[in-house]
C-alpha cells in the first residue's frame, strides 16, 4: 500500500478552499493498482460462487424454509394443521427376494370353467381362434376336478402385441385365474421410466421388460411377471428385476409444529380415531411449541398401533393358515388392537360397511374410508384417510406389497380403471 501513496500526489490551489480529494498516477502505479483491484474482485467472485445452495434433510425436525421446496417436498395447511410431506419410493428387501430366483412357469387357473367356456372367454378378449388352438391342447391343458390349468407356451406369450395384451388381461381382470392378472404391476408412465434408466439394470433385462409392459389408461401395466423372470438367464439380475419392479410410489410426512400453532385444534382432527392416544402425543407438540422456530414430528405418532407398526414394512413370505393380509384387512383393522381376520372374507366386509358406515361426497375427516369400485359395485380396493390427499394402504393381497401413506391421484393410477366412493363411520 506504501507504494500507492508515494505515487499520489494530493493537488491544491493557492488561496482557494480544500477541493476534493483527486489523485494522479505514475503509468506504473496506475498498473499495479489495476491489478491489485482485478486480485480483490476475483477473491470476491469466488466467494460469491461457493455459496452453495442451503440443503434439507427429511429427517431434521426442523421446517424447510420455501426456497428448499419442491414438487417432491412442500408443506400445505388444512384442518389437519401444517404437512410436511416427500415422495419416496419404497423398494423391498433383497432378503425377500429369494423365491425370484427359481420363477415357476406363467399359469391360468380357470376354476370352474370347462374348454368350451374358456374358448369363448379367450376369443371375446383379444385371442385369435387359431392363437386359442395353439393353446388349448392336451399339452397346455391340464384338469383336476373343476379346475381348468392352462400353461401358455412361452413363445406364445412372448408373440402377443401390446394392444392384445392389454385386451386379453383387462379382460381376464379380477375373475381369479391368477395373481398377477388380478394383481399386475402398475407403474405411472413417469415411474416405469425410472426403472428403464436405472443403472442397476442390464440393458437386455430392460428390453425385455417393455416388450411385455403394455399401456393401460395413463399407466403401464405388467402381468407376464413370472415369464419376464423366466426369460432372465441368471438368478443376480432376476433378483435386480424383482428388487426395480418392487418400487411403489409413497410419501414420508410429518406435521409442523411453530410457535403460533393451534395444539386444540390439531387435537380436534387426529384424536378422534380409536387407539391414538392423542394425550401421549400432547407433551410432545408443546415441547416443539417451545422452540424459537418449532419444528416437525413424523405422522407415524398419530397412526393407531396397528399401522403404526407396520408402516413402510413387507409382510413376511406367506406360511398356511396366515391370514391373506391385503388392503381390506388393513383397511378395516386400522383402529383394532388385534386383527380381525372376518374382512378377509368379502361378503362380511361389504356387510359390515352397510353397518357401520354411509356414504359421503369426499374425504375430509381422519379415518374415513375411501373404497374403488367397478362397473358392478364390486369392491376392488380401499384404503384410509389421512389428511390432504394422504392415504393409509396396501396395495394387493400378497407379501410383495408394502404398508404405505400414498397420494390418492398415485392410488387412483394404480387402478386407472375403478371408480372411488367415499364413506364414514356411523357416530351412535
Amino acid at each position: 500500500m506504501l507504494i500507492f501513496l508515494t505515487l499520489m500526489a494530493k493537488l491544491k490551489k493557492g488561496n482557494e478552499p480544500d477541493p476534493v480529494n483527486s489523485f494522479r498516477f505514475s503509468l506504473t502505479g496506475l498498473i499495479i493498482f489495476s491489478l491489485f483491484l482485478m486480485a480483490g474482485t476475483a477473491v470476491v467472485s469466488t466467494r460469491i460462487m461457493d455459496v452453495k445452495p442451503k440443503s434439507y434433510s427429511f429427517a431434521k425436525n426442523d421446517i424447510p424454509d420455501p426456497d428448499v421446496q419442491d414438487k417432491d417436498m412442500f408443506t400445505h395447511k388444512g384442518p389437519w394443521g401444517e404437512l410436511l410431506t416427500q415422495n419416496i419410493k419404497l423398494e423391498r428387501p433383497s432378503e425377500y427376494l429369494a423365491m425370484e430366483k427359481n420363477p415357476e412357469p406363467e399359469t391360468l387357473d380357470f376354476n370352474g370353467l370347462n374348454e368350451q367356456q374358456i374358448r369363448e372367454l379367450l376369443l371375446a378378449n383379444g385371442l385369435t381362434k387359431e392363437q386359442v388352438d395353439s393353446q388349448l391342447t392336451p399339452s397346455h391343458v391340464s384338469v383336476l376336478g373343476s379346475n381348468t390349468v392352462l400353461t401358455p407356451d412361452e413363445d406364445f406369450l412372448m408373440s402377443l402385441k401390446p394392444e392384445t395384451r392389454q385386451k386379453l388381461y383387462s379382460g381376464l381382470y379380477g375373475m381369479g385365474f391368477g395373481t398377477y392378472v388380478d394383481y399386475p404391476f402398475i407403474f405411472p408412465k413417469d415411474s416405469i421410466e425410472t426403472i428403464y434408466k436405472d443403472p442397476r439394470l442390464n440393458p437386455e433385462d430392460g428390453a425385455l421388460l417393455k416388450r411385455l409392459a403394455y399401456p393401460v389408461a395413463n399407466a403401464v401395466q405388467l402381468t407376464d411377471y413370472q415369464l419376464l423372470m423366466r426369460k432372465i438367464p441368471t438368478p443376480e439380475r432376476r433378483v435386480m428385476m424383482a428388487k426395480l419392479l418392487s418400487q411403489q410410489s409413497a410419501v414420508l410426512a410429518r406435521l409442523c409444529i411453530r410457535p403460533d400453532s393451534d395444539i386444540d385444534k390439531i387435537a380436534a382432527y387426529w384424536g378422534n380415531v380409536d387407539n391414538v392416544r392423542f394425550t401421549d402425543i400432547r407433551p410432545m407438540l408443546e415441547a416443539l411449541k417451545g422452540l424459537p422456530h418449532g419444528g416437525t414430528v413424523s405422522l407415524m405418532y398419530f397412526l393407531p398401533p396397528f399401522a403404526r407398526s407396520r408402516l413402510y414394512t413387507y409382510p413376511l413370505p406367506e406360511q398356511p393358515g396366515d391370514p391373506v393380509m391385503d388392503c381390506h384387512w388393513t383397511t378395516f383393522n386400522f383402529s383394532s388392537i388385534e386383527p380381525d381376520n372376518r374382512y378377509n372374507n368379502p361378503e362380511y366386509t361389504v356387510d359390515y360397511i352397510k353397518k357401520n358406515f354411509y356414504r359421503i361426497d369426499a374425504p375430509s375427516n381422519y379415518g374415513d374410508i375411501v373404497l374403488y369400485m367397478n362397473d358392478k359395485e364390486e369392491i376392488k380396493h380401499s384404503a384410509v384417510f389421512m389428511a390432504d390427499d394422504l392415504c393409509y394402504t396396501k396395495y394387493g393381497n400378497n407379501y410383495r406389497q408394502p404398508w404405505m401413506i400414498v397420494r390418492m391421484a398415485d392410488m387412483q393410477t394404480v387402478y386407472p380403471t375403478l371408480k372411488s366412493v367415499f364413506f364414514r363411520r356411523k357416530t351412535d
